[in-house]
């Protein structure tokens, strides 16, 4: 099931060397620090039932490890449980955080989107900027809002706010509602037929609307756009040209599918479970 992924690194600022694991829509990285590095160790498709992920942690720590960040994209209560992940409906209910503590002394869980605005902000692309708006575009949606250097938290059993927010004229979504503004991912054309404007994509030119008209809303000087669709060149020249049309600084990662585990690999543990402030 697990595929091996050529590991590469990319510079970051100074941090302690602590294991992650950034669980994802499509697939779910493993990776740690090393020294000034953030290194991926090992890659696997996300499967549908959770208990095969939590194994192949375990295999990948025969000893176990001292602590384990998590970044996680479903809905999560105080004690670690998965209140609902509609893009896998079979990991609801799972004792998430039980499950791997069995791996490690300390296991931290965080959303994923702020998980990546943590990382970024603290290590990454946005590193001294102290208010910013954070989009990750991957399988899904997601956002997270950086206020005087801290991550404000979302409700902690709901997955994903912004990407089912309704934007769109319709469309039905895995969360049961219709015209989220994550459907607009589905309609992705190839880069060929993106067009110079976007031209090809209407639904995501309602999407970067309301993206920027949401940051213009919250008054916040930069947007920082990650995830993994930022990896295609033409679609991230083009939503940075959008982006920036609105007047707020834009910023992209140099590799923007791990920022979410770059904010997993920089959790410090505290009180609550499931729950670790910046």
């Amino acid at each position: 099931m697990t595929a091996p992924l050529t590991a590469y690194a990319t510079a970051y600022g100074p941090g302690r060397p602590i294991w992650a694991v950034d669980i994802g829509g499509t697939k779910s990285l493993l990776g740690r620090f090393v020294g000034r590095k953030l290194t991926v160790a090992a890659v696997i498709r996300t499967p549908d039932d959770p208990a095969l992920l939590a194994g192949w942690v375990r295999r990948q720590f025969p000893r176990g490890t001292a602590q384990l960040g998590i970044a996680f994209p479903g809905g999560l209560d105080e004690n670690g449980r998965v209140t609902t992940w509609p893009s896998r409906p079979g990991w609801s209910g799972y004792r998430l955080r039980d499950e791997l503590g069995r791996i490690a002394h300390t296991v931290v869980l965080r959303d994923d989107c702020e998980s990546a605005a943590a990382g970024e902000i603290t290590r990454g692309i946005a590193k001294g900027r102290s208010d910013a708006f954070v989009a990750v575009l991957g399988t899904e949606l997601s956002g997270a809002l950086v206020l005087d250097g801290k991550v404000r938290r979302t409700v902690t059993a709901e997955p994903r706010t912004l990407g089912h927010l309704a934007i769109l004229p319709g469309g039905s979504c895995r969360c049961g509602g219709t015209g989220c503004a994550q459907l607009a991912l589905r309609t992705l054309p190839a880069d060929d037929r993106l067009g110079a404007r976007l031209e090809g994509w209407p639904d995501g030119l309602r999407l970067l609307t309301f993206l920027g008209d949401l940051a213009r809303f919250l008054t916040v000087p930069t947007v920082v756009l990650t995830g993994g669709l930022l990896a295609r060149p033409v679609l991230r020249a083009q939503l940075r040209v959008r982006m920036e049309a609105y007047g707020v600084e834009v910023l992209v990662p140099t590799r923007p599918g791990l920022s979410s585990l770059l904010g997993a690999a920089v959790l410090e543990p505290a009180g609550g479970a499931g729950r670790a402030p910046l």
